[in-house]
Formats: C-alpha cells, structure tokens, sequence
C-alpha cells in the first residue's frame, strides 16, 4: 500500500509575492474570481511538505459567504484534502457570523458536488434568479447544530450559538 503523504491544512495570512506565484500557477489552466481589493476573504492552502497539494477560497459578497476554488492537484486526490479545504472554510465562515454558505459549480463536477452534499449543501435558485433545479448551479448550507457539529473540529473556533438564531425560553 503506499505511504499516503502527511498533509497540513492552512489559512494563507500574507499573501506574499511568493504563495501568488504558487496560486497563480495553480490556476492557470481555469478562471477564478478576481476578488475586489478590501474584500472580506480567506484563502485555504493544503501543502504536503513544501507542495501545494490544494487550494481554495471563501469570499464576503453581497452579504452572503461563497466558497470558491477548490482544487487538489491530481496526486493528492481521493486523500480527503477536499473535505479538510471545504470543513476550514465552514468554520472561518462561522466563525465570522455566517448563517448560511454558497458556493456554485458546474452540473458536470459531480466530486464536488458530492463532497459539498455531504455537509449538507441544497441545490437551489439564488433570489433575483430565474432558474429552475435543472438550470440552477448554486449551493447553499444553512447553518444548523448539526452542521456545527459536523466541522467541529476544533471546536474552539465556533461559537456556542447559530448566528442570528435565538434563545429559546
């Protein structure tokens, strides 16, 4: 059996010329969502050793946490990576009151819309959208207990109550 590499989840705090030349590479070959300077975001990297083995971003836009850009290069896949970028950017998004995550992609990539069904992620019609669940590409995630539960991983990080849910009496 081989050695399954160890791999370290984290949060890119500086964004320095060095790691955009490594994210830049990384997606060279795709589109990613330029975000607006001052946007509220934070970018996920997993590494093994030095390589970047994956990444991704989670973004502030128009009131509503979006995942974005998750990738994991193809020597590093079915090793969880995916679950482990998406389960850091639930709990940043948590931690920075989201009560619901978004996240789009294409009816095709049917690994990540499996790996997202798996916390829970419903298909559904943004408002002002015209679509149906045929034409819709969006993901949403409202924040429950049990979805605290699901990324609690270091529950240190979360906070003892869903965002803008009350107390009941």
């Amino acid at each position: 059996m081989p050695q399954v590499p160890a791999i370290k989840i984290k949060r890119i705090i500086s964004e320095d010329s060095g790691w955009k030349d490594s994210f830049t590479a990384f997606y060279s070959d795709c589109e990613i969502k330029k975000l607006a300077p001052g946007q509220a975001h934070a970018y996920f990297a997993a590494y093994s050793g030095s390589e970047l083995a994956g990444h991704s971003v989670l973004y502030l836009e128009n009131g509503r946490w979006v995942m974005d850009g998750l990738r994991v290069k193809p020597e590093f896949r079915q090793m969880g990576i995916a679950k482990r970028l998406t389960e850091a950017r639930l709990r940043h998004a948590v931690k920075n009151g989201a009560g619901e995550v978004w996240y789009s992609c294409e009816d095709g990539n049917l690994v990540t819309i499996c790996c997202h069904l798996g916390f829970g992620f419903e298909k559904v019609c943004p408002d002002n959208h015209r679509c149906s669940l045929a034409t819709a590409h969006w993901y949403r995630l409202k924040i429950t207990p049990a979805v605290l539960k699901n990324i609690s991983a270091t529950k240190s990080t979360l906070p003892s109550k869903i965002p803008g849910s009350r107390k009941k009496r």
